[in-house]
Formats: structure tokens, C-alpha cells, sequence
């Protein structure tokens, strides 16, 4: 049986999973619409893509801390749970970085 605290925690960690994998899926369907609006060869594209792809690994990566460091039974929110994690290696891309990243503190 389950305790009134460990169901209040499972329906928190449920909601914050859900609200990450939004966030995660908003950040695909607005660098698809900048696709589609300016082109995938275009600067603008080409500047925020970048950028858009560093903030849905990082989202995916807290995503993932959050299944590995929860004894949360993640199965139950999410079928298709991988085992492995995985971080996508940085393009090196023409222009300007403008996301700097963490620089300390």
C-alpha cells in the first residue's frame, strides 16, 4: 500500500514529467514552423536552430536525471522509457554563438 506522501510525490513527479515533455515538444514544433517559415538554408534558421537544439538536449537530459534519480516507477507515465542515456554531439556551425552556456558561480 501506498503511503498519502508517496502518492502525493508520484502525482508531482508525473506532473513535472509531463510539463518537461511539453516544453521538449514545443521547442520541436517552433524550430519546425521557423523551418517552414524561413527555410532550413536561411541565416535565421541557421542562427536559432542551434540554440533550439542545445535547449531540447538539455530538457531531455533533465528528463532523463529525473527517471534515473527518482525511485519513481516511470512505466506507468511513460512506455517507451530508454535505459541508456545519450547526449547528442555539438554541430560546429557558421556564425555567431550567442549561447554562451553556464561560465560559473
Amino acid at each position: 500500500m501506498a503511503t498519502a506522501k508517496e502518492i502525493k510525490e508520484m502525482a508531482y513527479l508525473e506532473e513535472v514529467y509531463k510539463a518537461l515533455e511539453g516544453i521538449k515538444m514545443r521547442i520541436s514544433v517552433l524550430r519546425e514552423d521557423l523551418a517552414r517559415t524561413h527555410g532550413r538554408d536561411s541565416m535565421i534558421f541557421m542562427a536559432h536552430d542551434r540554440h533550439l537544439l542545445e535547449m531540447a538536449d538539455y530538457i531531455e537530459w533533465k528528463l532523463q536525471v529525473l527517471e534515473k534519480g527518482t525511485g519513481f516507477d516511470w512505466k506507468t507515465v511513460r512506455q517507451s522509457i530508454e535505459s541508456d542515456v545519450s547526449v547528442r554531439q555539438v554541430e560546429n556551425t557558421p556564425g555567431p554563438d550567442f549561447s554562451g552556456g553556464y561560465l560559473g558561480g
